[in-house]
């Protein structure tokens, strides 16, 4: 018996449907997981790439015997022979093999760039060759039905654009390390700004979802990294002209957010507040100076500062005002899963302050006492106001 069955004879016991609905419910069902063929994509383009990472494996074993000229020759005749399948499929009914053939020819496009890079020897970045990449493969990506094959364009072009343009404004990258920060602060931006100018163009509509998954995800890491860095209380080499891309983006953000008419004043004012204090979040000398610290060891060099003054202890607050302001604006606009999220993380952020202002008492056995009680008391307050958390949210705008 399916989960589906077991819920409807559930409802149908408690008087919620009678026989007749059970029966229209359950045959709805079945007919859409009938309809329901990800998991035949998926196999498909999984096997497209395994069999195309065959081929080039078979090719690099034989690579010095085979003449350049064939190779170009090759590769090109594959190329335009997906192309032509592809674009002759494309007005019949929708194949499930059609995106696999897509997801092949976008992966042998970009090995295409490097076997004309390798065999006329031009050097560059690899960031510049995905960049070159997904702007020649994005016409055909457009064609491509399945989530798959633009999850796999998006994440491979938001990658290769934030690497770029931090290596444009810094002229070069020199010291990967050093120039991180500002690669963990364009990403989310850039997501972002990309996710509200797709949903305005309708051929890019379909890259939606995973410019708003990547913007979730680079958002959390760069709120994580920053946060790390500033408790830590680690010297920060800020170079302006790193962060010059960023400073662009989040104003292109802020104006597409403020004209956005879907959201409300309220959703407005929380996105604005929330990319403003990430981006001074990011800069040194203005909340944070990487000298005052209220938690210190022996070896630490630097003086213990009041607990109002530390940066230790006002980087949490900032991480958890950040994430406060982004879970009232997903609570009030139907981001039920990513107000959950949020609120947990906010409580979790909570446990580790305590544990960094408490310090040495922490480590005693009342301090572990308190702990726990903090922790259960933490997890029950999550639990039992989830839901007036949500109506909170929801009723403060009209």
């Amino acid at each position: 018996m399916t989960l589906i069955e077991k819920k409807l004879q559930i409802w149908e016991q408690q008087g919620l449907i009678n026989g007749d609905q059970y029966d229209a419910i359950l045959a709805f069902e079945q007919g859409e997981k009938k309809n329901s063929n990800w998991w035949l994509y998926s196999l498909l383009m999984l096997g497209s790439a395994i069999i195309g990472l065959g081929v080039i494996s078979l090719i690099a074993a034989n690579w010095a015997k085979i003449p350049d000229s064939l190779k170009l020759g090759a590769n090109f005749l594959l190329l335009v022979s997906l192309a032509v399948v592809i674009f002759w499929q494309k007005q019949k009914p929708k194949k499930p093999w059609v995106d696999a053939l897509i997801t092949a020819f976008i992966i042998i496009c970009l090995a295409s760039i490097g076997l004309i890079a390798q065999i006329y020897h031009i050097n560059g970045r690899w960031y510049h060759a995905i960049l070159l990449w997904s702007v020649i493969s994005l016409p055909i990506v457009l064609f491509a039905r399945h989530l798959f094959v633009h999850f796999l364009w998006v994440s491979l072009f938001i990658n290769a654009a934030v690497w770029s343009c931090i290596d444009l404004a810094g002229g070069n990258l020199r010291n990967i390390m050093r120039e991180l920060p500002a690669v963990l602060l364009l990403a989310p931006l850039l997501s972002a700004t990309l996710y509200l100018l797709a949903r305005r163009v309708h051929l890019l509509y379909r890259t939606t979802a995973s410019f708003f998954f990547w913007f979730q995800i680079s958002a959390l890491i760069a709120l994580v990294a920053i946060d790390l860095i500033r408790s830590g209380g680690e010297t920060q080499f800020f170079e302006w002209r790193w962060y010059l891309p960023s400073w662009i983006a989040a104003s292109i953000l802020i104006a597409l957010i403020a004209l956005r008419p879907a959201y409300r004043p309220l959703n407005k004012g929380l996105l604005i507040a929330t990319i403003l204090l990430l981006i001074i979040y990011y800069y040194p000398d203005i909340l944070f100076t990487g000298q005052t610290r209220y938690t210190f060891s022996a070896l630490d060099s630097t003086e213990r500062a009041s607990i109002w003054l530390a940066d230790d202890i006002r980087a949490p607050a900032l991480t958890i005002l950040i994430l406060f302001l982004y879970a009232i604006h997903a609570g009030n606009s139907g981001y039920h899963r990513t107000f959950n999220v949020i609120t947990f993380l906010i409580g979790l952020r909570f446990v580790v302050l305590y544990f960094q202002a408490m310090g040495g008492l922490a480590a005693t056995g009342v301090g572990l006492i308190l702990s726990g009680l903090m922790i259960i008391g933490i997890a029950w307050f999550w639990y039992s106001s989830l839901d007036l958390l949500k109506i909170w949210s929801k009723e403060l705008t009209p």
